[in-house]
């Protein structure tokens, strides 16, 4: 520190305190500086002020001696009270100035405090009595024989006699830290060295606050400890820091520990996404060549039904056709569900689509278990796709048959509700799938809409299930809510808005024979699925033409053939898209029809995003039903032909 701050730090601090104190400037031994204490001291001995030391024999020759040994000296002044002592106050420079203070004399001490050490403690008492910090001395065994004017007027609001020899101290002191005390003297006594701790004091007015007391030794020249000096210096705040500091940690560890968890879950979301579009890259490919296997048998079996004449064969024709569609239909689900495939959404009565099913839910609860229908007598339309709902319900009876063990009472209701959730509001169709079985604890019910989550062994289940009834509902607006209670049972109840009625659907008859037969251009790759396809359409009377690409498409087209419906793969080899290819068409003003096969539903292409907001452009999935595809056939042929005649008339002469 600088000789100006240090100077001014002191005159900061003794500005306030009872000790007579003062600074002497070295050059002309004057006292530069009096506090209000020894300014008082000066007036009462009738001493003037400021006060010129020099001109006192003892002063000079104490103030010389301390400067030149750098020690404390003291000495009396035959004009003044007290002792007056000099003391020097150092800088980077050296003294800086000489600081004095002056003590009134004391009664000396009795013998018996003579023999503890505590002979010279007098001189130095009434300077830590005006002290603005709390001092306290204790004997060389540890016991507290004195406290300074701070400290009494802390703990007793006054300065008391007191009689330290029973330990009073000690009522001042939290239980808490009495330990911590007790410890921190006996160490101190053991090891003779300074020692400190943290301790609560009580004050007057009944409050504990936070210090820090520190306890040193002082020592004679053999090293024995004559006395104990302790101080206690005040650490509220500091101690308020901490507890605001280790609030701050508390609250980032746990905000920590929820990012860990947020991670580890979005690293447990990821790793099932990646599941996902492995299993969607696996089974895409398997998909794809199984339902062309599928596609192609299935136009077979369309064309043995017709020339069957037995009903009873024919009957077996329509098992194999329907067998057909569930397996092209579940293949579609498996990749749709990845992908989140939109559904082919249509009204329909659920109380048709239920008794259609009943045989098939009764299989999958199996023999011991019992099936019942709760169906109202009247029920609104609901928009949804068939087999995604016959899907979602016999995943839910599957499920509530595992929970009863094959021999619970499982029981489906059906009735109109008027929900009014947050998220839905309105007219819906509740169906629900009720078991009594071994029900679902929290945790678990937090989680069955997780993909590959399961409760079942191993080989039993994928964790799928549930999954794609969630992503069924949401694809139809829907709600699913799950109320299970161990022990008891389960109750998945599913939500479907009201559907408007239905319209009528097209007229499937044939086109009529007096319009020439359409040509209808196909465009397909595969040779045996062009083949079937041509067949089919060419015994509906149609005339066909097939090509392997879009671009030998365009140039039959380009060099005059007359084309009134072009039928193309959704895949095809080539340079051209099937997008250039109606790009061209256009460009030569030649509106042709277009159907897309073997497009997935909410599949993204191309071709469908461009072409899908046309009415002359239609996509169908594989297999490829064959009834439905005469019927997208000659809509779109009939809705050409309508707009041709609507063009006529517009050309004719008014």
């Amino acid at each position: 520190m600088n000789k100006s701050g240090s100077l001014f730090t002191l005159q900061q601090t003794m500005q306030s305190a009872a000790l007579a104190w003062g600074l002497v400037d070295v050059q002309t031994m004057g006292l530069s500086f009096c506090n209000p204490a020894l300014e008082r001291h000066l007036e009462l001995c009738r001493l003037p002020s400021p006060l010129n030391l020099q001109i006192f024999a003892h002063a000079k020759q104490a103030i010389t001696e301390c400067l030149e040994t750098g020690k404390e000296v003291s000495t009396e002044l035959p004009e003044s009270i007290g002792h007056w002592h000099f003391s020097p106050v150092l800088a980077d420079e050296g003294i800086a100035a000489v600081q004095c203070y002056v003590l009134q004399p004391r009664t000396p001490l009795h013998q018996s405090q003579l023999e503890l050490g505590l002979g010279h403690i007098n001189y130095f008492e009434v300077f830590l009595d005006h002290l603005p910090y709390q001092v306290w001395i204790a004997t060389p065994h540890g016991e507290l024989t004195w406290l300074n004017r701070a400290l009494h007027e802390y703990a007793y609001g006054q300065v008391l006699p007191l009689n330290l020899n029973e330990g009073i101290w000690i009522d001042i002191v939290h239980p808490d830290d009495l330990a911590t005390v007790n410890t921190g003297l006996s160490r101190a006594l053991i090891t003779g060295k300074s020692t400190g701790y943290r301790l609560r004091i009580k004050h007057h007015d009944g409050d504990y606050h936070w210090f820090f007391a520190s306890l040193s030794p002082v020592k004679n020249d053999e090293g024995q400890a004559l006395y104990w000096v302790g101080a206690n210096l005040s650490i509220d705040g500091l101690r308020q820091s901490e507890n605001q500091l280790r609030d701050q940690i508390t609250t980032l560890n746990h905000q920590l520990m929820l990012k860990q968890r947020a991670l580890e879950q979005s690293e447990t979301h990821l790793a099932q996404a990646q599941k996902m579009s492995m299993v969607n890259q696996l089974s895409a490919g398997v998909v794809h060549d199984m339902k062309n296997l599928l596609f192609i048998s299935g136009l077979h079996a369309g064309l043995l039904q017709k020339q069957l004449a037995e009903p009873e064969q024919r009957e077996h024709v329509d098992v194999i056709l329907n067998t057909l569609q569930k397996a092209g239909s579940l293949a579609s689900n498996l990749t749709g569900f990845s992908s989140r495939k939109s559904m082919q959404l249509a009204a329909a009565d659920p109380r048709v689509l239920v008794r259609d099913l009943e045989t098939l839910l009764n299989k999958a609860v199996g023999q011991n278990a019992s099936l019942q229908l709760h169906i109202a007598a009247s029920v609104w339309p609901i928009s949804v796709d068939k087999l995604y709902f016959e899907n979602s319900l016999i995943n839910l009876c599957i499920n509530a048959r595992d929970a009863t063990e094959a021999r619970g009472q499982i029981t489906l209701t059906m009735e109109n509700m008027l929900l009014k959730r947050p998220s839905h509001v309105g007219e819906h169709v509740m169906v629900s799938v009720t078991d009594n079985g071994t029900g679902m604890s929290q945790e678990v019910l937090a989680r069955i809409f997780d993909m590959f989550f399961t409760t079942k062994p191993e080989g039993e289940g994928a964790g799928l299930g549930l999954p794609m009834v969630k992503n069924f509902m949401d694809q139809v607006h829907g709600l699913i809510e799950v109320e299970s209670t161990p022990g008891l049972g389960t109750t998945v109840s599913l939500y479907f808005p009201r559907a408007a009625p239905q319209t009528a659907s097209l007229d499937q008859n044939k086109h009529s024979e007096k319009d020439a037969p359409a040509t209808i251009l196909l465009i397909e790759p595969d040779l045996d699925t062009r083949n079937t396809i041509a067949k089919q359409l060419y015994e509906q009377g149609y005339e066909i033409v097939t090509a392997y690409q879009p671009e030998v498409a365009l140039r039959y087209i380009s060099n005059g053939l007359k084309v009134n419906l072009v039928i193309v793969a959704n895949q095809v080899p080539g340079l051209m898209s099937i997008t250039q290819m109606q790009d061209q068409l256009s460009a030569k003003a030649l509106a042709i029809p277009i159907i897309i096969t073997g497009v997935e539903s909410g599949m993204r292409s191309e071709s469908k995003d461009k072409l899908l907001g046309a009415s002359d452009c239609v996509t169908m999935s594989n297999p490829l039903n064959v009834d439905e595809l005469a019927h997208t056939v000659q809509s779109l042929l009939n809705a050409d032909r309508a707009d041709s005649q609507d063009s006529s008339f517009d050309q004719l002469p008014a």
